[in-house]
């Protein structure tokens, strides 16, 4: 039966499911479990209702722990609680903010206690019915030097919740103990100020509340087990002297080294590992319900949707790995002089289904010829995927190091040029010619960058040594781990608010 659902479910016969649904109990489970949306119920979403009410930019909403309420906070500093499936505007919540709101979040498990984070560096945290009778707060904190641009809450701590900052800084608030506010000594879970990281987003995975996602002004997400973490007295100013920047001594360390794992595209995470990147920004991290995936938006590139229980590491095309000794079987469809399959809105000459050959084969192509961002490196685990699963295809092998070659990724490239020429398969292909001579000018190009890097690095302390990353955030980057999906969309580079979510 459940064989049959799925065959279903694959041709998206939705009037099917809910027939199935009907007639025998035991699918009722796998219905809700895998049809919660359905592409024909996504592609019907529309406009139905607009609420009007704020005077500036809606900058965040948040739904009541029941469901019925949704708050909204925006740029005119105020809270509005809204009634959406009637359409009607309950009640407004003024603030003590004179910033931007850019989140809000209800605490303890009810819809009476709410906390704001702002622009104007605070966090709030007031009771509903004494905010709009302008008493005072619960929990008024500016231990933030900066604007704060999320707050994230626990499902199973409604005591606990967590601010990120652009000053760096994760700060864990307890709603149990008394909260005493001071710049100079803040109760800090997260610094991440020494390497100029400015936090952009928060996030707690609700299945394991334990891992706390934060993204920076970088391309990394960082995941963090909060059980090796503990809140500590963070003393001094956050503007540090221009010799502890340059040296890196005052960056503050976990206890436990491996309490974060970094997740980011592997093109994104190789080029940006040594580096600060000020272009690029992880600006929203989503978790899905099972707590498995992890969705993050990252500024001026595209949305990257991340395995949090089965990732690949981003060094899995660096060296040749094993593969199989035999191909993997050919689907009919491939066997057939043409098909029907579109991507990008470009017909494939072959194969549609995504369990053959010919479907990453073509992909790799497009993209290879496309050259959107990360369009290479995409192509480039086409051709590694095709490697791994039919060895013998010589295309794969010669596609996979022109990718290597256009990334720039020179000892790669040569790893997989001397496996390449050493198989069988090579026959004295064409391309055995042409292809040494381009790694070994991508080589000769890596040694002329490193070399005027480490002419800089002698010199007295520029933008760019302020710009280095310390050694321990270095092993970190390089040790990411890579993206399962990726969804290609329009590049947001002048705003650091924009969100990608799950439905």
């Amino acid at each position: 039966m459940e064989g049959r659902l799925r065959k279903w479910r694959s041709k998206r016969d939705f009037l099917k499911l809910l027939q199935s649904r009907e007639t025998n109990a035991e699918t009722s489970k796998f219905f809700k479990q895998h049809s919660q949306f359905t592409d024909s119920l996504i592609k019907r979403l529309g406009l139905e209702f607009e609420l009007l009410g704020h005077q500036g930019c809606v900058n965040c909403l948040e739904w009541t722990p029941n469901g019925e309420h949704l708050a909204s906070g925006s740029d005119d500093t105020n809270i509005i609680l809204w009634d959406p499936f009637r359409h009607k505007h309950l009640q407004l919540i003024p603030t003590q903010h004179i910033g931007n709101i850019f989140s809000v979040k209800f605490l303890g498990g009810s819809s009476t206690e709410i906390a704001t984070a702002s622009g104007d560096g605070r966090v709030l945290v007031q009771s509903i019915p004494t905010a709009v009778a302008k008493g005072h707060p619960l929990l008024e904190c500016s231990c933030h030097i900066n604007r704060v641009k999320r707050l994230a809450t626990s499902p199973i701590e409604p005591s606990l919740f967590w601010s990120a900052a652009e000053d760096g800084l994760i700060i864990q608030y307890d709603l149990r103990e008394q909260h005493e506010c001071s710049s100079s000594q803040r109760k800090v879970l997260i610094d991440l100020s020494s390497n100029y990281g400015e936090l952009k987003c928060v996030a707690i995975n609700p299945m394991k509340p334990h891992y706390l996602a934060v993204g920076a002004n970088d391309c990394y997400v960082r995941l963090y087990d909060r059980r090796m973490l503990k809140p500590y007295i963070r003393e001094g100013h956050f503007l540090l002297s221009m010799d502890m920047i340059a040296d890196k001594s005052s960056e503050r360390e976990p206890v436990e080294l491996n309490c974060a794992q970094y997740y980011a595209p592997g093109h994104l995470a190789v080029e940006n590992a040594k580096m600060i990147n000020y272009k690029l920004a992880v600006t929203n991290i989503s978790f899905n319900s099972a707590g498995s995936e992890m969705l993050a938006n990252m500024g001026g590139e595209h949305i990257y949707l991340f395995n949090v229980n089965n990732s690949r590491h981003i060094s899995d095309m660096q060296v040749p790995q094993m593969v199989n000794k035999k191909d993997q079987p050919v689907c009919k469809q491939c066997r057939k002089t043409g098909g029907n399959g579109y991507i990008n809105g470009v017909k494939l000459d072959h194969c549609p289904e995504e369990n053959c050959m010919c479907f990453y084969l073509e992909r790799a192509n497009q993209c290879q010829k496309r050259k959107w961002m990360g369009d290479v490196y995409n192509a480039a685990r086409d051709f590694l995927h095709v490697i791994q699963n039919w060895p013998n295809h010589t295309q794969a092998y010669i596609g996979l190091i022109e990718c290597l070659i256009e990334l720039k990724w020179g000892k790669e490239a040569q790893r997989w040029l001397d496996y390449f020429l050493n198989l069988p398969i090579n026959s004295n292909h064409e391309k055995s010619v042409v292809l040494p001579s381009e790694v070994q000018n991508v080589l000769v190009s890596n040694q002329e960058k490193a070399n005027r890097e480490n002419e800089l690095a002698d010199q007295s302390i520029s933008e760019r040594t302020l710009r280095k990353v310390g050694e321990v955030e270095q092993k970190r980057r390089l040790e990411s781990l890579d993206f399962e999906l990726r969804f290609l969309g329009h590049c947001n580079t002048t705003t650091d608010i924009k969100e990608a979510s799950f439905l």
